[in-house]
């Protein structure tokens, strides 16, 4: 090597040298004269790396990288010549850098096999990329505890890894292109460097990918050219690539030029462009694909082409199965929105069981884009069923170029077999135990396709079992940082800054006013600089069931109200209020964000009025109930109508008294299918109830309710939801009822009947007066139903009764069986009211229920609602998720499990 002859000069020169400042140089010449014994020379001491890896790399002037040696690739790796056995084996007891275009054997000549050990880690400095040619072959199968990871030299280095630090993975192969009219003379040239693929070896054999990270690739060559995460280009079925990860290109994730190489247990997070694209004739599959991205950095998850002349082949006619996709908002640095599955170019296919998740500000989630396209969606060559999609924007139509509609994208989703435009009930990226993902899903996917694996669920994760865990960076909290909100420069389009508000708030230079009807799509940026408020009354989104809209809240608004101001959602609108535990959205007063003294009924608070029954309408078919402030509509019969999320929204301050009949609730869900998600709510101080439902068939999971004045939960007309995990504290002198249960005053009783089911709640209710009406515990009345159980209702010293049942139609109810309560805790001085009823009698009898009075009043111990280790409350509740999937396991009494606080860190505390 080169470095051993510059080392022999340098010790030649030493010497001569020293041979001028005086000293003797003695050189044996080999003369006959010459009789002294030649002494056994000393070994020269061998290097094993160098000795395994002189024959095809070079030490890099980099002395080491997590204490290993590094060593260069460049150039061609030809194994026939420079290896035995035509394999290059790169250990993992060194590092790798990638200098320039390292292509791993000739196009369809001296077949080299590039081998990589588990735990290897290759670095590319900015301009490396690895291409594998036609004929030769990757073996990089790594492990869930060591994966094989490419990464850029920067990162490698310690420094912060990022988009376009260094090229990315080309595995070229001999399968099929429909860039080639005659497959088996097919030299299609790679839009980067100088490669070709393509043939008709649909078995073609590129190796195998198997628990490989591939991380701050896709450096940009030119405007149009830029390098994937990883580029497969006619690679054939006989390739192996499963547990693969893209994370952070600068182009797309992976991309297909045609081919019919399978993949599964592929992770694509926060890259640049499109982060799964298949174009020319591409005929694999893929199964269990996540897909994330980043706000104002992405542009589709899905990109699907075949030809632009629609008509070469073979056609693009991939099969894909378990997709889940988390979509960003905003656009990337090119100006491309971040949009969900596009369809365009002739392409077919085949997809079932994904799940579109989009964000607040995300743009269309599914579109087929053109003429050719739309052919195959209505020949059947394009179908996408059991699938699941949950988006502001859910579906755009195809218009031709007369502006036509040539394809409704939402009547063809919806019409195809097991479809749903619904709440897709996620924790991250897992489904919860409620979610209509895990029982949604197309059964016998092997039998239809032998490279599949059934899959009965409808995303790539199964609620329990996450196949990402071990092997990839950046989704399990990592190296993810600190969300901090940034300053924004201008109020979103849709609000008009305010700026003698602005001026009257700490660290406030824009307040962005909402006001009136607005029938367009509006999206509340986060800022540390904005708050928003509503102003002139009644802010409505949408009209009722015309000119829909959808408001976006996104993390960490601050919203706030008015004096005479709150926020109604109209049927067939939607509120996408997705905060976090992080930053939560908050509703408030002026009074609380000018430092003002705050209390109760200070603005309105929020209205979602929806299209499921309320037992008000006769006629389910023609339903328009009035709601009870203002001229509002709500009911219908859909009973999984969707009006949004609210996910991690603190409501304050509000309830304001419009005459001594109607006040304002924090949160009224009036006439709310189940298609909407509601988790994580807190309604703190209301003027009137926290929460209060309409019919409907809302779920909520995750409910705070604090200090509010009237009753802390109200139900009525036919309410029919779920509700877990949910805790109650009342105020003494303030408040009245912690439940209060109705259902229909008509003769005969309307229909239909208010039937929650509800479990693990823990009521602290008040005592004393709050000048009307005392406190106490719960009542069920007006003919209601409920199934009710792991209740804990823990009262004061001056706390009422804390169980009534009070009238003859709700303890009919309970006598056959439309009315149960088991496995619950009273611990009240006035524990039941047995007023012409005999209720102690009969919730005592009910199983796993216990009363503590009297001598045992008080002996139940929480510590801000939590229950002490030796307590009866734990260990001793129901499972619910055992008899409906919507409820988490839980084996104990009361909101809560004895260690976890859920209410931490997002709600208000006084």
């Amino acid at each position: 090597m080169e470095l051993r002859r510059l080392f022999k000069l340098g010790a030649l020169a030493s010497a001569l040298a020293l041979a001028g400042c005086g000293g003797d140089i003695n050189l044996n010449t080999g003369s006959d004269s010459d009789n002294t014994p030649t002494p056994t020379p000393t070994p020269t001491p061998t290097d094993p790396i160098a000795d395994k890896y002189d024959g095809f790399a070079d030490r890099s002037n980099i002395d080491t990288i997590d204490g290993k040696q590094v060593w260069v690739l460049k150039g061609n790796l030809t194994g026939a010549s420079n290896a035995a056995n035509s394999t290059i084996t790169l250990g993992n007891d060194v590092v790798w850098e990638l200098d320039g275009a390292v292509v791993v054997g000739g196009d369809n000549e001296n077949a080299t096999v590039l081998e990589i050990e588990p735990g290897t880690k290759i670095l590319g400095n900015n301009d490396a990329y690895l291409v594998i040619s036609r004929g030769s072959q990757i073996d990089a199968e790594g492990t869930a505890d060591q994966p094989i990871v490419f990464t850029s030299l920067t990162a490698g280095l310690g420094q912060k890894g990022d988009r376009g630090q260094w090229g990315g993975l080309v595995l070229l192969g001999n399968a099929p292109t429909n860039k080639c009219p005659d497959l088996s003379s097919c030299d299609q040239g790679f839009e980067v460097g100088d490669h070709a693929f393509g043939g008709d070896q649909t078995d073609d054999n590129s190796g195998t990918l198997k628990y490989v990270r591939v991380e701050f690739g896709g450096f940009k060559i030119n405007d149009t050219q830029e390098l994937n995460g990883v580029s497969f280009a006619g690679v054939g079925s006989g390739t192996t690539v499963d547990y693969l990860q893209v994370h952070k290109n600068d182009d797309d994730g992976i991309e297909f030029w045609g081919g019919n190489v399978s993949v599964s247990h592929v992770v694509l997070t926060d890259n640049f462009d499109d982060s799964f694209d298949w174009t020319n004739g591409w005929s694999g599959s893929a199964q269990h694909v996540y897909i994330r991205q980043e706000d104002n950095n992405a542009n589709r998850g899905i990109e699907a082409d075949s030809s632009k002349s629609g008509e070469d082949v073979p056609v693009s006619t991939p099969t894909l199965a378990n997709l889940t996709l988390q979509l960003a908002g905003g656009v990337n640095g090119s100006d491309d929105a971040a949009e969900g599955i596009l369809f365009r170019v002739g392409t077919a296919g085949h997809v079932y069981n994904a799940l579109v998740k989009g964000g607040v500000d995300t743009g269309e989630c599914l579109e087929v884009n053109d003429a050719s396209t739309v052919a195959n969606a209505d020949d059947g060559s394009l179908t996408i069923e059991h699938s699941l999609i949950d988006c502001v924007e859910p579906f755009k139509s195809t218009k031709d170029d007369s502006d036509t509609v040539i394809l409704d994208t939402e009547a063809w989703f919806l019409g195809q077999e097991g479809n749903l435009a619904a709440a897709a009930d996620l924790d991250g990226y897992m489904p919860n135990a409620s979610s209509p993902a895990l029982t949604g899903g197309k059964a016998g996917l092997a039998n239809m396709d032998a490279r599949l694996m059934d899959a009965e669920y409808i995303g790539a994760f199964d609620g329990s079992n996450d196949w990402t865990q071990g092997w990839t960076i950046d989704i399990h909290g990592d190296s993810t940082a600190p969300v901090t909100l940034q300053p924004l420069t201008s109020c979103p389009a849709g609000t008009v800054n305010d700026a003698t508000s602005a001026a009257l708030i700490a660290d406030t230079d824009l307040v962005c006013t909402l006001e009136g009807t607005y029938t367009n799509n509006l999206t509340l940026l986060a800022g540390s600089n904005v708050k928003y408020k509503l102003d002139g009354g009644a802010v409505v989104i949408g009209g009722d069931n015309e000119n829909s809209a959808t408001l976006g809240i996104q993390a960490g608004v601050e919203l706030f109200g008015t004096s005479n101001s709150y926020l109604v959602v109209s049927r067939g609108s939607k509120v996408m209020a997705q905060g976090s535990a992080e930053m939560p959205i908050v509703f408030t007063s002026e009074e609380d964000v000018t430092g003002q003294t705050t209390g109760q009924g200070q603005w309105g608070g929020l209205v979602l009025l929806g299209n499921a029954p309320t037992n008000k309408c006769p006629d389910l078919n023609n339903c328009d109930q009035g709601f009870e402030v203002g001229n509002h509509s709500f009911g219908g019969n859909d009973d999984s109508d969707n009006s949004g999320q609210l996910s991690y929204v603190v409501v304050k301050y509000a309830g304001f008294k419009i005459n001594d009949t109607q006040e304002m609730n924090g949160i009224s869900f009036a006439g709310v299918g189940s298609g909407t998600q509601v988790d994580h709510i807190q309604v703190h101080a209301n003027g009137d109830d926290g929460v209060e439902f309409w019919g409907g068939s809302v779920n909520l999971k995750y409910v705070y309710l604090t200090n509010n004045f009237d009753d802390s939960f109200d139900w009525t007309n036919g309410w029919r939801g779920k509700v877990q995990h949910m805790f109650i504290t009342q105020e003494d002198n303030n408040a009245n009822r912690g439940i209060e249960a109705d259902s229909s005053k008509s003769d005969p009783l309307g229909t239909p009947t208010s039937m929650p089911t509800i479990s693990n709640v823990t009521i602290l209710p008040a005592g004393g007066n709050n000048g009307s009406d005392d406190a106490e515990g719960m009542i069920l009345r007006v003919a209601t139903g409920a199934h009710l159980s792991n209740f804990i209702i823990k009262g004061g010293d001056e706390t009422g009764e804390c169980l009534e049942i009070d009238d003859a139609t709700t303890w009919e109810n309970t006598q056959d069986g439309d009315i149960t309560f088991t496995h619950s805790i009273i611990d009240c001085k006035e524990a039941i009211k047995d007023d012409g009823f005999e209720t102690t009698a009969w919730w005592t009898a009910q199983e796993g229920n216990t009363v503590l009075t009297g001598d045992d009043f008080g002996s139940l111990m929480l510590t801000e609602g939590q229950p002490a280790a030796d307590s009866i409350a734990l260990g001793n509740g129901k499972d619910m998720s055992a008899e409906d999937n919507f409820f988490d396991s839980a084996d104990y009494i009361g909101a809560f499990d004895g260690t976890t606080d859920w209410t931490e860190g997002w709600t208000f505390k006084e």
